[in-house]
């Protein structure tokens, strides 16, 4: 990148290769130039449209497709599945750990990553059902690339919702707890009025009892 400061002029790098707002926006626009223009003039060739329109010449050719780096292209490599016998892949992406199930039953099944101590969520997406692991986002991170823009918005959007509903029920927790401890706080308290309020009584009664007693002195005295 070619940057000016005061009349200078250098070059300066800039990597975006984990700026995924980055990447998604490139995306999109490579998606929606595919989609205005037929993929015909200047487009991205590393885009997710691209790399589908070459699956899509290769199988059309009959020629096996090259083309390996997304989700929507592995599917189609993948032998049908059938009843009692579900068709799995296992490979490593950018170094994270890819798995893909398809299944008659259940249908397709991408899993992403997982730590020893995995949180997992579920993300309905147009290639299938996206396994994640709250634990482990590095490796989700990792693994954009694989999907659309489109999928990429609803896994990112789905992350989102989930955590929102769990702050939301954590912020409700912690607001019963300090209902109860506010509670148990006035229970100690109020107790605790009733005790001064029973040794004020007795002091109150002691006093007149001795007021009583030098009144009956001070009238044998007189008397």
């Amino acid at each position: 990148m070619i940057y000016n400061d005061g009349g200078l002029r250098g070059y300066k790098t800039y990597n975006s290769a984990n700026n995924m707002a980055k990447v998604l926006e490139k995306q999109v626009a490579s998606a929606n130039k595919w989609k205005m223009e037929k993929m015909e003039g200047d487009v991205d060739p590393n885009s997710f449209a691209a790399k589908l329109k070459q699956a899509d010449e290769y199988a059309a050719s009959g020629q096996h497709c090259g083309a390996t780096d997304s989700i929507a292209i592995i599917l189609r490599q993948m032998d049908e599945p059938t009843a009692g016998k579900p068709v799995n892949k296992d490979f490593w992406h950018n170094g994270a750990h890819v798995s893909i199930c398809r299944d008659t039953m259940y249908g397709d099944t991408i899993t992403i990553g997982g730590s020893s101590n995995p949180d997992w969520i579920y993300v309905d997406t147009s290639v299938g059902t996206v396994k994640i692991d709250l634990n482990d986002t590095t490796s989700l991170m990792k693994c954009l690339d694989l999907f659309s823009p489109e999928d990429i918005n609803a896994i990112l959007k789905k992350i989102q919702e989930v955590k929102q509903a769990r702050e939301a029920l954590n912020q409700i927790d912690r607001m019963q707890d300090e209902l109860m401890k506010n509670g148990r706080d006035k229970e100690k308290k109020d107790g605790q009025g009733e005790e001064v309020s029973v040794d004020e009584a007795v002091g109150v009664v002691s006093a007149e009892e001795l007021r009583g007693i030098e009144e009956k002195r001070e009238k044998k005295f007189v008397g």
